[in-house]
Protein backbone atom coordinates (compact mmCIF):
# COMPACT_ATOMS: atom_id res chain seq x y z
CA UNK A 1 0.00 0.00 0.00
CA UNK A 2 0.93 3.65 -0.83
CA UNK A 3 0.55 6.32 1.52
CA UNK A 4 1.49 9.76 -0.23
CA UNK A 5 5.01 9.29 -0.46
CA UNK A 6 5.42 5.78 1.51
CA UNK A 7 5.08 2.43 0.56
CA UNK A 8 3.82 0.16 3.51
CA UNK A 9 5.40 -3.34 2.85
CA UNK A 10 3.13 -4.93 4.99
CA UNK A 11 -0.81 -5.25 4.60
CA UNK A 12 -1.26 -5.72 8.44
CA UNK A 13 -0.25 -2.96 10.88
CA UNK A 14 -0.09 -1.51 14.82
CA UNK A 15 -3.25 0.52 15.83
CA UNK A 16 -2.71 3.59 17.99
CA UNK A 17 -4.08 2.63 21.55
CA UNK A 18 -3.66 5.14 24.29
CA UNK A 19 -1.83 4.15 27.42
CA UNK A 20 -0.26 1.12 25.61
CA UNK A 21 1.89 1.83 21.89
CA UNK A 22 4.32 3.46 23.57
CA UNK A 23 8.07 3.05 21.97
CA UNK A 24 8.87 -0.04 23.35
CA UNK A 25 4.77 -1.86 21.93
CA UNK A 26 5.57 -0.19 18.85
CA UNK A 27 8.73 -1.67 18.15
CA UNK A 28 8.52 -5.28 19.51
CA UNK A 29 5.44 -4.75 16.86
CA UNK A 30 7.65 -3.91 14.26
CA UNK A 31 10.47 -6.32 15.18
CA UNK A 32 7.27 -8.66 14.11
CA UNK A 33 5.99 -7.80 11.08
CA UNK A 34 4.10 -4.42 11.64
CA UNK A 35 5.66 -2.15 8.62
CA UNK A 36 4.29 0.59 9.93
CA UNK A 37 3.59 1.80 13.45
CA UNK A 38 1.63 4.65 14.82
CA UNK A 39 2.06 6.83 18.50
CA UNK A 40 -0.42 6.91 21.12
CA UNK A 41 -2.63 9.83 20.64
CA UNK A 42 -0.71 13.34 21.55
CA UNK A 43 -2.54 16.04 22.69
CA UNK A 44 -2.03 18.92 20.34
CA UNK A 45 -2.81 21.41 23.18
CA UNK A 46 0.16 19.89 25.65
CA UNK A 47 2.55 19.47 22.86
CA UNK A 48 2.29 22.85 21.49
CA UNK A 49 2.55 23.42 25.63
CA UNK A 50 5.19 21.50 25.84
CA UNK A 51 3.65 19.04 28.95
CA UNK A 52 5.78 15.93 30.14
CA UNK A 53 2.99 13.80 28.69
CA UNK A 54 2.95 14.80 26.12
CA UNK A 55 6.81 15.00 25.16
CA UNK A 56 6.90 11.83 26.12
CA UNK A 57 3.91 10.34 24.23
CA UNK A 58 6.25 12.12 21.41
CA UNK A 59 9.21 10.74 22.10
CA UNK A 60 10.45 7.94 19.47
CA UNK A 61 13.60 6.03 18.42
CA UNK A 62 14.82 6.36 14.72
CA UNK A 63 14.43 2.16 13.99
CA UNK A 64 11.03 2.79 14.43
CA UNK A 65 10.56 5.04 11.37
CA UNK A 66 8.07 4.73 9.35
CA UNK A 67 6.39 6.29 11.97
CA UNK A 68 2.79 7.71 12.03
CA UNK A 69 2.71 10.11 14.80
CA UNK A 70 -1.21 10.90 15.65
CA UNK A 71 -2.58 14.07 17.33
CA UNK A 72 -5.75 14.72 19.47
CA UNK A 73 -7.79 18.22 18.83
CA UNK A 74 -10.09 20.42 17.74
CA UNK A 75 -8.46 23.57 17.15
CA UNK A 76 -7.03 23.99 13.72
CA UNK A 77 -4.46 26.80 15.15
CA UNK A 78 -3.35 24.82 17.69
CA UNK A 79 -3.48 21.57 15.71
CA UNK A 80 -1.32 22.87 12.45
CA UNK A 81 1.63 23.97 15.40
CA UNK A 82 1.60 20.59 16.79
CA UNK A 83 1.51 18.48 13.51
CA UNK A 84 4.77 21.35 12.40
CA UNK A 85 6.28 20.48 15.92
CA UNK A 86 6.30 16.72 15.19
CA UNK A 87 7.54 17.17 11.44
CA UNK A 88 10.21 18.78 12.98
CA UNK A 89 11.17 15.96 14.81
CA UNK A 90 11.25 13.69 12.22
CA UNK A 91 7.45 12.29 11.79
CA UNK A 92 6.70 10.36 8.92
CA UNK A 93 3.01 10.67 8.88
CA UNK A 94 0.75 13.05 10.76
CA UNK A 95 -3.00 10.85 11.93
CA UNK A 96 -5.90 12.85 12.96
CA UNK A 97 -7.66 11.21 15.30
CA UNK A 98 -11.56 11.40 14.69
CA UNK A 99 -12.10 8.05 16.46
CA UNK A 100 -11.73 8.05 20.12
CA UNK A 101 -15.31 7.81 21.70
CA UNK A 102 -14.28 7.90 25.48
CA UNK A 103 -16.17 10.93 27.12
CA UNK A 104 -13.57 12.54 28.47
CA UNK A 105 -11.82 13.12 24.97
CA UNK A 106 -15.55 13.89 23.14
CA UNK A 107 -16.96 16.11 25.77
CA UNK A 108 -14.32 18.46 24.61
CA UNK A 109 -15.12 18.32 21.01
CA UNK A 110 -12.09 16.16 19.97
CA UNK A 111 -12.07 12.57 18.66
CA UNK A 112 -15.05 11.18 16.93
CA UNK A 113 -16.73 14.23 17.95
CA UNK A 114 -15.29 15.52 15.15
CA UNK A 115 -17.58 13.49 12.84
CA UNK A 116 -20.40 15.41 14.06
CA UNK A 117 -19.16 18.64 12.46
CA UNK A 118 -18.30 17.48 8.96
CA UNK A 119 -18.19 21.30 7.90
CA UNK A 120 -15.83 22.41 10.54
CA UNK A 121 -13.72 19.26 10.52
CA UNK A 122 -13.09 20.24 6.84
CA UNK A 123 -11.56 23.49 7.58
CA UNK A 124 -9.11 21.95 10.17
CA UNK A 125 -8.33 19.10 7.76
CA UNK A 126 -7.86 21.89 5.66
CA UNK A 127 -5.49 24.12 7.22
CA UNK A 128 -3.88 21.14 8.07
CA UNK A 129 -3.00 20.35 4.51
CA UNK A 130 -1.58 23.92 3.89
CA UNK A 131 0.66 23.18 6.14
CA UNK A 132 1.52 19.74 6.01
CA UNK A 133 4.67 18.36 4.00
CA UNK A 134 4.35 15.00 4.98
CA UNK A 135 1.38 12.59 4.48
CA UNK A 136 -1.58 13.34 6.01
CA UNK A 137 -4.26 10.91 7.12
CA UNK A 138 -6.75 10.46 9.52
CA UNK A 139 -8.76 7.78 11.55
CA UNK A 140 -12.78 7.71 12.02
CA UNK A 141 -15.24 5.26 13.34
CA UNK A 142 -18.78 4.48 11.65
CA UNK A 143 -20.29 7.49 12.57
CA UNK A 144 -21.88 9.32 15.97
CA UNK A 145 -24.29 6.57 17.00
CA UNK A 146 -26.46 4.53 14.79
CA UNK A 147 -29.08 7.68 13.69
CA UNK A 148 -25.75 9.16 12.57
CA UNK A 149 -23.69 6.83 10.34
CA UNK A 150 -21.42 9.26 8.64
CA UNK A 151 -18.11 7.25 7.77
CA UNK A 152 -18.67 7.96 3.99
CA UNK A 153 -20.00 11.54 4.42
CA UNK A 154 -16.70 12.14 6.41
CA UNK A 155 -14.58 9.87 4.46
CA UNK A 156 -15.86 11.85 0.47
CA UNK A 157 -14.79 15.29 2.82
CA UNK A 158 -11.46 14.26 4.09
CA UNK A 159 -10.15 13.47 0.32
CA UNK A 160 -11.88 16.06 -1.55
CA UNK A 161 -9.33 18.14 1.57
CA UNK A 162 -6.64 16.29 0.82
CA UNK A 163 -6.09 13.47 2.93
CA UNK A 164 -3.97 11.29 1.68
CA UNK A 165 -5.49 7.66 3.36
CA UNK A 166 -8.12 6.77 6.10
CA UNK A 167 -8.65 4.33 8.24
CA UNK A 168 -11.78 3.03 9.48
CA UNK A 169 -13.30 1.65 12.54
CA UNK A 170 -16.67 0.69 12.06
CA UNK A 171 -18.59 0.78 15.22
CA UNK A 172 -20.05 3.73 16.39
CA UNK A 173 -18.81 5.99 19.19
CA UNK A 174 -21.71 4.78 21.32
CA UNK A 175 -21.01 1.50 20.77
CA UNK A 176 -17.32 1.94 21.70
CA UNK A 177 -15.67 -1.09 21.32
CA UNK A 178 -19.33 -3.76 21.98
CA UNK A 179 -20.24 -5.86 19.65
CA UNK A 180 -19.62 -6.76 16.26
CA UNK A 181 -17.87 -4.62 14.81
CA UNK A 182 -19.51 -3.82 11.10
CA UNK A 183 -17.22 -4.42 8.22
CA UNK A 184 -19.86 -3.61 5.42
CA UNK A 185 -19.28 -0.05 6.83
CA UNK A 186 -15.27 0.01 6.00
CA UNK A 187 -16.22 -1.53 2.42
CA UNK A 188 -19.28 0.98 2.36
CA UNK A 189 -15.91 4.00 2.62
CA UNK A 190 -13.74 1.84 0.33
CA UNK A 191 -16.24 2.37 -2.56
CA UNK A 192 -16.73 5.95 -1.73
CA UNK A 193 -13.33 7.06 -1.96
CA UNK A 194 -10.19 7.02 -4.17
CA UNK A 195 -7.47 7.03 -1.49
CA UNK A 196 -6.02 4.08 0.21
CA UNK A 197 -8.90 2.79 3.07
CA UNK A 198 -7.12 1.12 6.10
CA UNK A 199 -10.18 -1.06 7.88
CA UNK A 200 -9.65 -1.94 11.60
CA UNK A 201 -12.01 -3.91 14.24
CA UNK A 202 -12.64 -7.54 15.18
CA UNK A 203 -8.73 -8.71 14.00
CA UNK A 204 -7.20 -11.14 16.61
CA UNK A 205 -4.86 -12.63 13.69
CA UNK A 206 -3.10 -12.46 10.26
CA UNK A 207 -5.61 -14.62 8.76
CA UNK A 208 -8.67 -12.57 9.94
CA UNK A 209 -6.84 -9.15 8.67
CA UNK A 210 -6.66 -11.52 4.84
CA UNK A 211 -10.33 -12.31 5.52
CA UNK A 212 -10.91 -8.43 6.55
CA UNK A 213 -9.45 -7.24 3.02
CA UNK A 214 -10.80 -9.70 0.94
CA UNK A 215 -14.25 -8.97 2.31
CA UNK A 216 -14.11 -5.20 2.55
CA UNK A 217 -11.21 -4.30 -0.32
CA UNK A 218 -9.36 -2.14 2.07
CA UNK A 219 -5.69 -2.18 1.23
CA UNK A 220 -4.39 -2.85 4.88
CA UNK A 221 -5.42 -3.54 8.07
CA UNK A 222 -5.06 -2.21 11.57
CA UNK A 223 -4.53 -4.33 14.49
CA UNK A 224 -5.19 -2.88 18.03
CA UNK A 225 -6.55 -5.06 20.97
CA UNK A 226 -6.04 -7.85 18.95
CA UNK A 227 -2.10 -7.59 19.07
CA UNK A 228 -2.37 -7.08 22.75
CA UNK A 229 -0.03 -9.94 24.18
CA UNK A 230 0.67 -11.20 20.87
CA UNK A 231 2.47 -9.11 18.87
CA UNK A 232 3.40 -11.69 16.51
CA UNK A 233 0.09 -11.18 15.44
CA UNK A 234 1.82 -9.45 12.58
CA UNK A 235 3.87 -12.29 11.51
CA UNK A 236 2.68 -13.88 8.20
CA UNK A 237 4.15 -16.67 9.03
CA UNK A 238 3.39 -17.58 12.51
CA UNK A 239 0.25 -19.35 12.37
CA UNK A 240 1.86 -22.04 9.95
CA UNK A 241 4.40 -22.88 12.71
CA UNK A 242 4.24 -25.75 14.95
CA UNK A 243 3.21 -25.26 18.56
CA UNK A 244 7.02 -25.64 19.54
CA UNK A 245 8.18 -22.94 17.04
CA UNK A 246 5.02 -20.79 17.74
CA UNK A 247 6.44 -21.32 21.63
CA UNK A 248 9.99 -20.55 20.65
CA UNK A 249 9.01 -17.33 18.73
CA UNK A 250 6.67 -16.08 21.59
CA UNK A 251 9.38 -16.56 24.24
CA UNK A 252 11.85 -14.29 22.45
CA UNK A 253 9.03 -11.74 21.74
CA UNK A 254 8.27 -11.17 25.19
CA UNK A 255 12.06 -11.05 26.60
CA UNK A 256 12.66 -8.73 23.81
CA UNK A 257 9.64 -6.64 25.03
CA UNK A 258 10.63 -6.60 28.57
CA UNK A 259 14.25 -5.67 27.64
CA UNK A 260 12.82 -2.49 25.39
CA UNK A 261 10.78 -1.64 28.24
CA UNK A 262 13.76 -1.38 30.40
CA UNK A 263 15.95 0.42 27.67
CA UNK A 264 13.59 3.07 27.18
CA UNK A 265 12.13 3.89 30.66
CA UNK A 266 14.06 4.09 33.87
CA UNK A 267 13.37 1.96 36.83
CA UNK A 268 10.29 3.38 38.36
CA UNK A 269 6.34 3.54 38.85
CA UNK A 270 5.85 3.80 34.79
CA UNK A 271 7.95 1.00 33.81
CA UNK A 272 6.90 -1.25 36.40
CA UNK A 273 3.32 -0.39 35.08
CA UNK A 274 4.25 -1.19 31.92
CA UNK A 275 5.99 -4.57 32.78
CA UNK A 276 2.98 -5.79 34.62
CA UNK A 277 0.62 -4.77 32.45
CA UNK A 278 2.31 -6.53 29.12
CA UNK A 279 3.12 -9.45 31.01
CA UNK A 280 -0.51 -10.15 32.34
CA UNK A 281 -1.46 -9.71 28.30
CA UNK A 282 1.03 -12.55 27.64
CA UNK A 283 -0.09 -14.68 30.20
CA UNK A 284 -3.41 -15.15 28.45
CA UNK A 285 -3.51 -18.70 27.59
CA UNK A 286 -1.71 -20.32 30.89
CA UNK A 287 -3.47 -22.83 32.66
CA UNK A 288 -2.54 -20.43 35.95
CA UNK A 289 -3.27 -16.94 34.57
CA UNK A 290 -5.12 -15.96 37.35
CA UNK A 291 -2.49 -16.53 39.67
CA UNK A 292 0.17 -15.73 37.77
CA UNK A 293 -1.50 -11.99 36.95
CA UNK A 294 -2.73 -11.78 40.60
CA UNK A 295 1.27 -12.89 41.94
CA UNK A 296 2.34 -10.17 39.11
CA UNK A 297 0.94 -7.19 40.27
CA UNK A 298 0.33 -8.19 44.26
CA UNK A 299 3.30 -9.13 45.00
CA UNK A 300 5.99 -7.90 42.55
CA UNK A 301 7.43 -4.46 43.56
CA UNK A 302 10.46 -4.37 40.40
CA UNK A 303 10.53 -4.69 37.25
CA UNK A 304 13.22 -8.20 37.69
CA UNK A 305 10.49 -9.25 40.17
CA UNK A 306 7.54 -9.34 37.78
CA UNK A 307 9.99 -10.65 35.12
CA UNK A 308 10.77 -14.09 36.99
CA UNK A 309 7.36 -14.04 38.52
CA UNK A 310 6.32 -14.63 35.08
CA UNK A 311 9.02 -16.79 33.91
CA UNK A 312 7.42 -19.52 36.61
CA UNK A 313 4.19 -20.07 35.17
CA UNK A 314 5.74 -19.71 31.63
CA UNK A 315 7.89 -22.57 32.18
CA UNK A 316 5.29 -24.52 34.34
CA UNK A 317 2.74 -24.05 31.29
Amino acid sequence: MRIGNLEIDSPVRLAPMAGVTNASFRLVSKECGSALITSEEIDATGLVRHTDRSEQIATFHPTERPLAMQLLGNDAETLVEAMEVLQERGADIIDINMGCPMPKITRSGKGSALMRDVPATALILRALRRSCQVPLTIKIRGGWDMQHLNAVEVAQMAESEGVDAITVHPRTRSQRFAGRAPWQIIRDVVEAVNIPVTGNGDVTSYSEALQMMAETGCSSVMIGRGALGQPWVFNPDFEGWNVERQREYRERAIARHMELIRTFYPEGRYSLLQVKRHLSYYARGMRSVRECRRTIFAECDTRDEAWTTFRHFWDAA
